[in-house]
């Protein structure tokens, strides 16, 4: 998005009317619920892969560990020293995840929400994607999958396919695991084609909204060295809410509904016990309408039902080639991965949410000489990246004295955007929205042949502009542990990156793209030490450091922010104890840490109307303390659990100038000007009234907190199986999930005219699920019952820079999905 709109008004995000009393009285049941049964692990690192931990008939399901690489080496998460969760591919079915929001309150710190609907955006203990809105802007959590780097943020809309475990390691990613991040990384493990066997699984999920849902794949052997393993997913579900002004649609033109499918194809070659290659090629494909973004002053107070007349798309399609060699010396393991990677997607979004009528009543400014009523903000876009990644490393076999692993790492990737945005009073047909046609296909290079004539007066893009991204980058890096004691180790790793992206933009079909670049460099490192304290126990403390790279800003003529911004470094400290006890029916994990941050990554205003992009906060302070745990009860009974208590605060005094306080001065001078927001190109005297107005209205941010950093997150679970004889069981499950509010933007808590206009309401939920395993090993019957108070929990918030909405989406309405699986 790129403008700003806003009126004061009441925050009008309220449930639905009649929903009150179903709720207490669901509230109720849900508490008496909780103290008789129970949910499954929904926050747990214990249901092992494929479900080979699955529980005795009438047993709670054992406490096993699960396998991870976030050290690029092999270990359970219980004995690897670092802050890491892993997510089971029986826990993320249990729990109907299928993408990566679905993460959401799994792992502790771990908040993921969207921006403009077509971006996943995550953040892992405050540190996240501050700047969706700047497409030359790397993320802070790194996604891998199979250990691959995905060098687009976008790619994150491909939903989970065929996947054997999650890991999510917190905390910066700056000596051996792929790309730099300061925040952290994701790892989907996918599963991997097995010798000599073959076996699979097929999935079926139905229920409310029309959900029709099928998973499957299976393991073929060709001869003694050959494996495929072929994997297929397709997902539809009608909208979770509606847009109810679309013309032709009885108010019922679906939002954040699903059209999706999803393919993968995984050979493995393994000749002798020494190499084995695996090649994969991935597919994936959806056609959607836009993801819901209800503005906050909607007058409609049904979370579900957005006030909306426009028909947004989505068009998705993503393609992955990948190549992993192994090759065993005896004295080192060698490990090279490569791909090559395309991401495309265009469509349309709503970015304030509203109707016409509804958006000039709301953001409209009928003061002045002139008034200023081109405020519906409307926007097509265009996404069309390739990359190209690299790594090897080489790693001694473990077990000696010094462990040692050293390694490259290399990207070259190209970026493709467009968009064409419109602020409109009217359409050029009137009543009918589809008529605000999409000037980026064909490309337009005529600047006069942006805005046309109508009947109901003249429209111009309010923002057009096509840029060309590059970015290639390059590091080594080393690491090695030493076991001083046969209960004391030793950890340090250094890495070197250099990077160099570059941006071409051009805004309004000019006939000269203004050209920038940035180049970065950067140590990065980390020391740690771990100790056994008992057999079954691991002390460890740890200080890394993370660096993720500056760039070039899509504005072209900025006069305070400038063309480029510097990159964003992190110095963690980290401490924390993992232990089992009880004879492995207790696990507990605490783990706290304290960052120091400089150069944060946002999206901040220009004095100059239009022209905001990214821009540095120079300090900033994070620190906070996390615990998981998982207990076998008495009589069938279990409980896994996570909390997150964190704080922040930025510790160096900086001006900046929020994107509400801009737009309210905007469509003031705006006003006494003809031809609206365009006086400020072609009036000096418009241009100089809003800079000035602009410049004054900076204001000091120190003491606010980071964006993105709930205060407190926190997951609790139950579980109870009961044996039904004969080999059969079920286990009911009840689970509750808590999320603090936190603001989204580093502008602060913002209130003005008494609405905190930045500040995300926090949420409580409830889910409760059913599995049943009959007597046939191979068979699972499932129910869930998500959001079960059918509450409007605010699941994440967008603030759009280039302007000044504020929209919403909401967690979906109670939804009850049943399952069948069947493995061979």
């Amino acid at each position: 998005m790129r403008t700003s709109k806003y009126r004061s008004r009441a925050d009008l995000c309220l449930p639905a009317g009649g929903h009150y009393t179903l709720r207490r009285r669901l509230g109720l049941v849900s508490a008496l619920a909780l103290a008789t049964v129970a949910a499954p692990a929904l926050a747990q690192t214990a249901a092992a892969p494929d479900g080979d931990g699955e529980a005795a008939s009438g047993a709670a399901a054992p406490i096993t560990d699960i396998v991870v690489t976030a050290q690029k080496r092999e270990t359970s998460v219980q004995r690897t020293p670092l802050a890491v969760t892993a997510l089971s591919s029986d826990l993320l079915k249990q729990n109907a995840v299928v993408d990566a929001v679905d993460l959401n309150g799994l792992v502790p710190g771990l908040v993921i929400s969207t921006s403009e609907g077509f971006e996943r955006n995550l953040a892992i203990r405050g540190i996240g994607f501050n700047v969706p809105q700047n497409d030359s802007a790397q993320p802070s959590i790194s996604y891998h999958v199979d250990g691959v780097y995905i060098a687009n943020p976008v790619a994150l809309n491909t939903n989970f396919l065929d996947v054997d475990h999650v890991e999510v390691v917190r905390g910066p990613q700056g000596t051996v695991y792929g790309q730099n991040s300061t925040g952290g990384t994701v790892n989907l493990v996918t599963a991997q084609p097995k010798l000599g066997q073959t076996t699979g699984f097929v999935h079926f999920d139905t229920g409310m909204y029309a959900l029709a849902q099928f998973e499957g794949a299976v393991n073929v052997p060709i001869g003694d060295t050959v494996a495929v393993r072929i994997a297929g997913q397709g997902t539809h579900h009608d909208g979770y809410a509606n847009a109810t002004q679309v013309p032709g649609t009885n108010g019922h033109y679906g939002l954040s509904d699903e059209n999706s499918l999803h393919g993968r194809i995984t050979l493995l070659y393994e000749p002798t016990d020494k190499f084995s290659l695996v090649l994969r090629a991935e597919y994936a494909h959806a056609r959607n309408h836009e993801t819901e973004g209800k503005n906050i002053f909607d007058p409609n107070p049904n979370p579900w039902q957005q006030t909306s007349d426009w028909p947004g798309i989505m068009k998705y399609d993503n393609t992955v080639f990948t190549g992993t060699l192994n090759y065993d010396f005896g004295w080192a393991k060698l490990k090279a991965l490569g791909s090559w990677q395309m991401v495309r997607q265009n469509g349309s979004v709503n970015e304030d949410g509203l109707d016409l009528a509804t958006a000039v009543s709301t953001y409209g400014y009928p003061g002045g000489t002139y008034g200023y009523t081109d405020v519906h903000d409307l926007q097509y876009f265009y996404h069309r990246s390739t990359a190209k990644t690299g790594e090897v490393d080489l790693a001694s076999p473990g077990g000696q004295f010094v462990d040692w692993i050293v390694g490259g790492f290399y990207l070259s990737s190209d970026y493709h955007v467009g968009y064409d945005q419109y602020a409109v009073h009217a359409y050029p047909t009137t009543g009918d929205p589809s008529s605000l046609v999409n000037q980026l296909f064909p490309t337009v290079t005529d600047a006069n042949s942006l805005g046309f004539d109508s009947p109901n007066g003249f429209f111009y893009p309010y923002f057009y502009s096509i840029s060309y991204l590059t970015r290639e980058s390059w590091s080594l890096y080393g690491q090695a542990t030493m076991h001083l004691t046969h209960t004391l180790r030793l950890t340090g790793g250094i890495r070197y990156t250099q990077d160099r992206n570059s941006t071409s933009i051009c805004d309004y079909a000019c006939s000269t793209p203004v050209d920038v670049s940035k180049s970065n460099n950067a140590w990065t490192g980390k020391v740690g030490v771990e100790f056994d304290a008992a057999p079954h126990t691991l002390v460890y403390g740890s200080w890394s450091t993370g660096f993720k790279p500056g760039g070039g800003n899509i504005s072209a003529a900025p006069i305070r922010l400038g063309y480029t911004y510097d990159p964003e470094t992190i110095k963690a400290w980290e401490l924390g104890v993992k232990t089992t006890q009880l004879d492995g029916k207790l696990r507990l994990n605490v783990a706290g840490f304290y960052y120091f941050y400089k150069n944060l990554q946002f999206e901040g205003e220009d004095a100059i109307a239009y022209q905001g992009g990214v821009a540095n906060i120079p300090k900033l302070h994070v620190y906070g303390i996390e615990a998981e745990m998982n207990a076998v009860l008495p009589k069938g009974f279990r409980f896994d659990g996570n909390v997150t208590v964190e704080g922040s605060k930025m510790t160096e005094h900086y001006l900046l100038l929020d994107n509400i306080r801009g737009y309210n001065i905007d469509k003031q001078t705006f006003a006494q000007y003809p031809y609206g927001d365009t006086c400020v190109f072609a009036s000096s005297a418009c241009a100089a009234q809003d800079v000035a107005a602009r410049s004054s209205a900076y204001y000091d941010v120190y003491g606010n907190p980071a964006p993105n950093l709930p205060s407190v997150t926190a997951m609790g679970t139950l579980s109870h199986v009961l044996d039904l004889g004969r080999g059969s069981s079920l286990t009911t499950a009840f689970q509750g999930e808590y999320r603090h509010s936190y603001v989204n933007a580093a502008y602060g808590d913002v209130v003005i005219d008494g609405v905190h206009v930045y500040r995300t309401p926090g949420y409580t939920l409830w889910n409760l699920s059913f599995r049943f395993k009959p007597r046939d090993p191979r068979l699972t019957f499932s129910a869930v019952i998500k959001n079960i108070t059918n509450s409007g929990a605010v699941l994440g918030q967008f603030t759009n820079q280039f302007g000044g909405e504020v929209t919403r989406q909401y967690t979906p309405p109670r939804r009850l999905i049943v399952s069948a699986e069947y493995r061979f």
